[in-house]
């Protein structure tokens, strides 16, 4: 589902040095 999307995003955000690629991906997956 979609939450489970997210926090595999999260998790991967963790890595991301720039917050917006995070955004990105999250509206992306929205």
């Amino acid at each position: 589902g979609l939450n489970n999307k997210i926090k595999v995003i999260k998790r991967q955000a963790y890595g991301f040095r720039s917050f917006e690629n995070f955004r990105r991906k999250i509206l992306l997956a929205a």
